[in-house]
């Protein structure tokens, strides 16, 4: 009772900063948010029936054996600008954006003359990123404290820097069980780095000239490898083609991080003697990461100088679970014990696309594409660690160029979505900060551009 009496001047001294999380955090609920390989990217991804380039390594590992194309996909650059908008409820918009070349995939293929497998495939993509801060600073008059309407001189500054990375490393294997049935296995390591760092800062000078202040700094930082893989069959007909693939949770091997809370207040609302402190700061924890069962299907259909590609994947949930393995401790001002927690769960989602080829000439391939990209965060879940509630819908649209040798595939996909603030109310104080945003949304946008060019060898 006392932590959350106390923990309101915070609130309502935080009140513009903590909001920011929603928007700010790694995009890691999605699942079809990247696109792989030339074809693929065009077709955002909808090809687990009809890969035909080598993102199949990823999409459909069992597509390998039915497609011949051999080659080595080298210089694929994304560019993309994000752009992440916060509005309504009392506080002005706030809108963060940055470009950058986001990483992409390298794979490549080798024949193997052997009665076990037709054929050898390598794969380096990157699964998640995004590398992001928002920050603000005000200094202004309001009446945050006793709400007797005499405005406090307030300041109020807040930083949050969230980082996500997450490279998967595979190994396909694959042949043909007759000759139009193909089958794969893609053997991944993952290794998973994600950080995130929260300071928010806040004075109030009251009319009696005493000065409240609060401040709540958290931090995690954890890096973990683990194991899965991805199980594909492809069938190509004349003018059909079908595919279906299951993808297995992941097996941890190993990993650690730190976590650190810091909530202090002086004078909270004015009454001398309430000063409080609670940190806790834990290092070398051990880490985990769980993710879910998946299954996708899909087709691809060709009528004359036009292919139609259709995809669909499920994703099973992941129950809650402790990210690091932090354990209890007791604050130091009021001696109520505690857990310093960075967890996370995920709900079940259905994502699928349609996509539209059409051949000009053997030199020339335009695409067009729409798919979902459904957050696969619980609502009203009180995790922390990923917090993108907000859906997508990506659209794409290009071409590919043949020259020779290699092909030139040039691009652009545009993707938005937007969402009421996700309610985080595990950390103290919280509450009150998303009870005063309770009409807040979030805008989410981003728009990538596709440079990238496959040899034929």
């Amino acid at each position: 009772m006392y932590g959350c009496q106390r923990t309101k001047s915070l609130a309502r001294i935080g009140t513009a900063l903590l909001i920011f999380a929603p928007c700010a955090k790694a995009q890691d609920t999605h699942y079809w948010n990247l696109f792989y390989g030339t074809q693929a990217s065009l077709l955002s991804g909808a090809v687990i029936g009809s890969a035909s380039d080598l993102s199949a390594t990823y999409y459909n590992p069992g597509m390998l054996a039915v497609n011949r194309e051999q080659g080595v996909v080298l210089g694929a650059s994304v560019y993309q600008y994000q752009r992440l908008n916060l509005e309504g409820a009392q506080e002005k918009p706030v809108t963060s954006s940055r470009v950058g070349v986001t990483p992409g995939l390298v794979a490549g293929r080798f024949p193997v003359d052997s009665g076990l497998v037709g054929g050898i495939a390598y794969s380096v993509l990157t699964r998640q990123y995004m590398n992001i801060d928002l920050h603000r600073q005000t200094a202004d008059a309001r009446d945050i404290l006793g709400n007797d309407g005499i405005p406090e001189q307030i300041s109020r500054y807040g930083l949050i820097t969230p980082y996500l990375s997450e490279t998967w490393m595979g190994v396909t294997a694959f042949r043909l069980i007759s000759p139009t049935v193909g089958i794969g296995l893609t053997s991944y390591v993952a290794v998973r780095n994600q950080q995130n760092r929260t300071t928010l800062l806040g004075e109030a000078r009251s009319s009696n000239g005493s000065v409240t202040s609060a401040a709540d700094v958290r931090t995690y930082d954890y890096f973990n490898v683990r194991l899965l893989w991805k199980f594909g069959i492809g069938v190509a007909l004349d003018r059909l083609t079908l595919g279906m693939t299951v993808t297995t949770p992941s097996v941890n091997l190993f990993g650690n991080g730190s976590a650190f809370e810091s909530i202090s207040y002086s004078n909270p609302g004015g009454a001398a003697g309430q000063d409080v402190l609670i940190a806790d700061y834990q290092e070398e924890v051990a880490s985990r990461y769980y993710t879910s069962w998946a299954i996708g299907t899909g087709f691809g259909y060709r009528m004359g100088n036009v292919r139609f590609h259709l995809s669909a994947e499920w994703y099973a949930p992941v129950s809650r679970f402790d990210v690091l393995a932090t354990t209890t401790f007791a604050g130091q001002s009021d001696g109520i014990v505690r857990q310093n927690r960075v967890e996370n769960e995920l709900r079940s989602v259905i994502d699928a696309g349609i996509g539209v080829e059409y051949t000009l000439s053997n030199a020339a391939t335009f695409y067009a594409s729409v798919v979902t990209d459904y957050s696969a965060s619980p609502p009203g879940t009180t995790t922390n660690l990923a917090i993108a509630t907000w859906d997508l819908l990506h659209i794409t649209g290009g071409a590919i160029l043949k020259f020779g040798l290699f092909d030139l595939t040039l691009g652009i996909s545009g993707a938005g979505g937007s969402r009421k603030a996700k309610d985080l109310t595990a950390g103290e104080g919280v509450s009150s900060v998303v009870e005063s945003f309770a009409d807040a949304t979030v805008h989410y946008l981003s728009l990538s551009g596709l440079l990238a060019f496959t040899f034929k060898l």
